[in-house]
């Protein structure tokens, strides 16, 4: 009966530590999900807005950028009226945002923990977000239209994106 007991007391040991194993990979695995879904969030939400705020200028803008550190500014049309749009950079509480400021009100389009602001070089605005940058020809959308020959909401074709074949 000890020889049963003892044995019965080692299958357990060693089952246990089979369990320990088991729960420090899950704990590992569940721990690895969470934060590769809340960096892909990020990821989403940052091009989200960098989207947003391409799309705002080059289908709405009737007038070049006048660009700043801390923000840009251009003329858009919206249903026949014309208005000047904000988008400016504050930072507070350990964060920067976007703010999209308008006569139809203030939007928050992003908010970053890592720098964030707008620069200008040779025709091309851009928003710097922490090391990545994102840029846009600084010209009129409607004489880019007029030189390329393209219909109204055509895209001009270094805006299409562009499939990327991956192989091994």
């Amino acid at each position: 009966m000890s020889f049963i007991t003892i044995q019965m007391l080692v299958y357990l040991i060693v089952s246990l530590c089979f369990i320990a194993i088991a729960g420090l990979c899950l704990n590992t695995t569940i721990t690895h999900f969470f934060q590769m879904t809340k960096r892909l969030e990020e990821d989403i939400d940052l091009m989200m807005a960098v989207d947003f705020l391409r799309h705002d200028f080059w289908y709405r803008s009737i007038s070049t950028a006048r660009v700043s550190d801390s923000a840009i500014s251009f003329w858009e049309k919206v249903d026949g009226k014309e208005k000047l749009v904000w988008y400016r950079v504050e930072f507070g509480q350990e964060s920067y945002t976007i703010k999209r400021i308008a006569n139809d009100g203030v939007n928050i389009v992003y908010r970053s923990s890592q720098p964030i602001s707008f620069y200008e070089e040779k025709g091309i605005w851009g928003v710097r977000i922490g090391n990545l940058c994102f840029e846009m020809l600084n010209a009129t959308p409607s004489n880019v239209r007029e030189k390329l020959n393209l219909k109204p909401g055509e895209l001009p074709y270094f805006l299409v994106p562009k499939p990327v074949n991956v192989s091994r």
